[in-house]
């Protein structure tokens, strides 16, 4: 990815009310995920940041050299990748399945050190070594499925 667009892309987030979840590479298409913390992201402030970083990218270098690139929401079942992604959804309920367990522990993402992740589960807290994490993805308790970030 040109890192023209990943700073302008930093820029514009900077100057919205949303933060910046991961840029990623897709076939053909970079992905700008983004976030607003403590309620749903909605349409209009994606379609905002999407125009802002067109309108800075082009007037910087033109519009040739744009890639193709979509602004999304986490997604309603986002898996959870790296130790900024656990900070960044720290406090929603997720999804953990683990190496020695066939089913899938549901509850309350807390912190991480780095070598563990907390979960809060029925009121307990539980740590598991990042190591034997498999998956971590958000998680909708009352539909009992993933709720948009």
């Amino acid at each position: 990815m040109d890192t023209r667009f990943a700073d302008i892309v930093q820029l514009e987030v900077a100057k919205s009310n949303t933060t910046l979840v991961a840029i990623e590479n897709a076939p053909g298409m970079v992905s700008v995920v983004l976030m607003t913390p403590g309620k749903d992201i909605s349409v209009d402030e994606l379609e905002s940041v999407s125009r802002a970083i067109s309108h800075a990218f082009i007037e910087l270098y033109g519009d040739d050299y744009l890639p193709a690139f979509e602004v999304t929401s986490p997604g309603l079942d986002r898996v959870l990748k790296t130790q900024r992604e656990l900070e960044l959804f720290a406090g929603r309920f997720v999804r953990v399945t683990i190496k020695e367990s066939r089913e899938p522990i549901i509850g309350i993402l807390g912190v991480s050190d780095g070598s563990n992740v907390h979960v809060m589960v029925l009121g307990l807290d539980r740590a598991f070594e990042l190591r034997q994490v498999t998956k971590i993805s958000l998680w909708d308790e009352i539909l009992g499925g993933a709720r948009e970030g």
